[in-house]
C-alpha cells in the first residue's frame, strides 16, 4: 500500500507547553481574563491554520494517507494535531477530529467497563493512548522509542485533560466505538487487536512465545468468517491479487507431504471439506487415524511412493457404509453421498487430501511473485529493531482444504505485514494463497504391465487394480495465485 508525501506547513502557531513526564494542562482553572485572550489567540491562530488542515486533509492523513512534513514523523504530527484539538476551548473542526478518532480502537478489556481505554498505533513502535477518568476528563499518554546511545529506548509522556472538550470528544470516541461493533468484521477487530500488541512488543523491544491471545482471537475470527461465507474465501476488496499461473513444484518440495496432512487433520483446527461438503466427525476419525499411520514414513520423495502409501489406506467397504449411513443422517443428498464415497476409496481422492494440505505451495507462490517477495523480505529485514514482527512471520494461519476424486483446492491464510513504502507504519495483512490441483494419468512408466489387462478382465476384482488406480503412472498439474486483504 502506497501512502501520499507532502512538505507540510507548521501545524499550528500555537506554542504548547513544555513537554514533561507528567505535563498537566487544566484550561478550565484559567481566570477568565486569560480566558478571554486565549480565546481570542485561538480563534486568530485557527483561522490562520484553516489552510494548514486543509492541506492535512487534502494530502491523506485523515484518509489512510501519512503526511509526512520534513522534519516530523506521521507520530509527531498525529500528536500535535490531537493536543492542538483537546487544547483549544471548541472542537470546531468535527471533520477533522472526527476522522483523527477513526485512528482509536477501545481495548476489548475496557469495551464494557464505565471509564474506557482507547489506543491509536502511530507507527512502528508507537501509539498513543486515552484513558479515560471521568465522564470530561482523561489522560492522554504518547509512547514511542527513541534512540538513547547505541539503542533504542522506550519513552513516554502524558497529560490530564478536563473540561467541555474533553467531554465532546469521549462523545465522539463512543459513536466511534458503535459504529466499529455493528460495522467493522471481527476479523478487522481482531487484526486491530494484534497490530496493538505488535506495536507494544516493538516498543518494549520483545518477542512474543507460544501463541498470544490476539493471535488466538485473530484466527478464531478468520475461522468464523470462512465457515459463514464459504464461498467469499478472497475477499473482493483485497489490496493485491495476482494471476492464476502454473506452479512448477519438484518432487522434493513435497518431503512433509505425510507430516502436513497427519497435522492438519489431527489438530481439528483446519477447514476441510469433500465434494464441497465439510468432513463429519465420522470421517474426520478415520481420517485421523489413516493420516497418523502414515505419519511415520519418513525420507519419501518420489510420487509413486507417496501413491503406494496412499492404496493402503482407502475407505474399505465397511467403512464406506459406516461413513454412507453418517452422511445420510446429515442429511446430504444421494448423488454427493456417492461422490464422497468415491473418492474416500480411491488412491486419488486420498491422494488429493494430501496435496490440499500441503505446505509446499506457499513456498511454491512465493517465490513466484517479487511483490510478494518484497513484502516478506521488509518484515524479515525488520525483525532485528522491531522483534514483535516475528509474530507476523507465519505463526497465525488456517488451512481451508476441499478434495475429491480427481480435484483438489487449497485456501492457506497466513498473517503477516504490510509496511508502508516509508517503512515507518504497518498494517496487518492476511497472505491468501490459493492452489488448484488436478489428477491425470502419466504414460511414461516403465513397466505398465498392469495396463494391459482390460477392464473386463478384472471388473468384479479389486478397483486399485484399474489403469487410473495403478498409483505409478499418476501425476498431478498445479496452478494458483496469491491475494492480500489488509485490515485498518
Amino acid at each position: 500500500m502506497s501512502y501520499c508525501e507532502v512538505t507540510m506547513v507548521s501545524v499550528t502557531s500555537y506554542k504548547y507547553p513544555t513537554e514533561t513526564e507528567n505535563d498537566n494542562s487544566h484550561f478550565q482553572s484559567q481566570t477568565q481574563s486569560q480566558g478571554q485572550g486565549l480565546s481570542q489567540s485561538l480563534r486568530d491562530s485557527i483561522e490562520g491554520n484553516i489552510e494548514a488542515f486543509d492541506a492535512m486533509e487534502q494530502s491523506g492523513l485523515l484518509d489512510n494517507c501519512r503526511t509526512l512534513s520534513k522534519n516530523a514523523t506521521f507520530r509527531e504530527v498525529f500528536r500535535s494535531l490531537l493536543l492542538y484539538i483537546l487544547d483549544s476551548l471548541h472542537i470546531y473542526r468535527h471533520d477533522i477530529s472526527g476522522k483523527l478518532v477513526s485512528y482509536f480502537h477501545v481495548t476489548p478489556e475496557s469495551a464494557n467497563a464505565n471509564y474506557k481505554t482507547w489506543i491509536a498505533t502511530t507507527g512502528m513502535d508507537s501509539y498513543i493512548k486515552i484513558e479515560q477518568t471521568g465522564s470530561d476528563k482523561f489522560k492522554v499518554t504518547d509512547v514511542y522509542r527513541e534512540l538513547k546511545g547505541n539503542s533504542l529506548k522506550k519513552q513516554s509522556r502524558d497529560r490530564d485533560f478536563s473540561g467541555r472538550n474533553v467531554k465532546e470528544f469521549i462523545g465522539l470516541l463512543s459513536e466511534h466505538d458503535v459504529l466499529e461493533k455493528y460495522q467493522l468484521s471481527k476479523v478487522t477487530v481482531a487484526a486491530n487487536a494484534l497490530k496493538l500488541e505488535v506495536v507494544n512488543n516493538n516498543s518494549e523491544n520483545k518477542r512474543s512465545f507460544g501463541v498470544t491471545d490476539a493471535e488466538r482471537q485473530l484466527k478464531k475470527a478468520l475461522n468464523e468468517q470462512t465457515q459463514l461465507t464459504p464461498d467469499k474465501l478472497i475477499p473482493d476488496d483485497c489490496s493485491y491479487k495476482s494471476d492464476i499461473k502454473k506452479l512448477d513444484v519438484l518432487e522434493g518440495e513435497f518431503s512433509s507431504l505425510l507430516a502436513d496432512a497427519a497435522r492438519h487433520v489431527g489438530e481439528g483446527s483446519s477447514i476441510i471439506s469433500c465434494c464441497g461438503v465439510k468432513i463429519n466427525s465420522t470421517i474426520h476419525e478415520f481420517l485421523r487415524n489413516k493420516t497418523m499411520a502414515l505419519s511415520g514414513h519418513g525420507g519419501v520423495r518420489k510420487y509413486k511412493a507417496f501413491e503406494k502409501l496412499f492404496s493402503e489406506i482407502v475407505f474399505t467397504p465397511d467403512e464406506c457404509n459406516i461413513v454412507r449411513n453418517s452422511l445420510q443422517k446429515d442429511g446430504v443428498e444421494n448423488k454427493i453421498r456417492e461422490n464422497i464415497i468415491s473418492c474416500l476409496s480411491s488412491i486419488s481422492g486420498i491422494g488429493n487430501l494430501y496435496y490440499a494440505c500441503s505446505q509446499a505451495f506457499p513456498v511454491a507462490l512465493d517465490r513466484g511473485d517479487i511483490n510478494v517477495i518484497q513484502a516478506n523480505d521488509s518484515v524479515s529485514a525488520g525483525l532485528d529493531d522491531n522483534p514483535g514482527f516475528c509474530a507476523l512471520l507465519g505463526k497465525t494461519n488456517l488451512l481451508v482444504a476441499d478434495f475429491s476424486q480427481h480435484t483438489f483446492t487449497q485456501t492457506h491464510y497466513i498473517v503477516k505485514a504490510e509496511i508502508n513504502e516509508a517503512g515507518n507504519d504497518f498494517n496487518i495483512a492476511n497472505f491468501i494463497y490459493r492452489t488448484y490441483g488436478e489428477d491425470y494419468i502419466h504414460n511414461d512408466s516403465v513397466d505398465d504391465s498392469l495396463n494391459e489387462r482390460s477392464a473386463e478382465d478384472y471388473r468384479f476384482l479389486d478397483d486399485s487394480l484399474l489403469p487410473e488406480n495403478d498409483f505409478r503412472n499418476r501425476r498431478r498439474n498445479f496452478s494458483g495465485n496469491i491475494a492480500i486483504a489488509t485490515y485498518k
